[in-house]
């Protein structure tokens, strides 16, 4: 993954879990980090990014 691509990642992870937290608690987003072994977007594997942003896109997909 290139630093850009690993950018591109973490500006939507960041902006979906804003959507997230307004609707619900920062917990549910918390609780995704953590079954990655993670505290944020910024200091989780690389490789993982695409699935918490995965997992955190469906959550929000839920909300609407």
């Amino acid at each position: 993954m290139t630093k850009s691509e690993r950018e591109n990642w973490i500006i939507n992870i960041e902006a979906t879990a804003s959507v997230i937290s307004s609707e619900l608690s920062s917990a549910v987003i918390e609780s995704v980090f953590r079954r990655f072994d993670s505290h944020s977007a910024e200091d989780a594997n690389p490789s993982d990014l695409p699935d918490i942003f995965s997992e955190l896109y469906a959550i929000e997909a839920e909300l609407k």
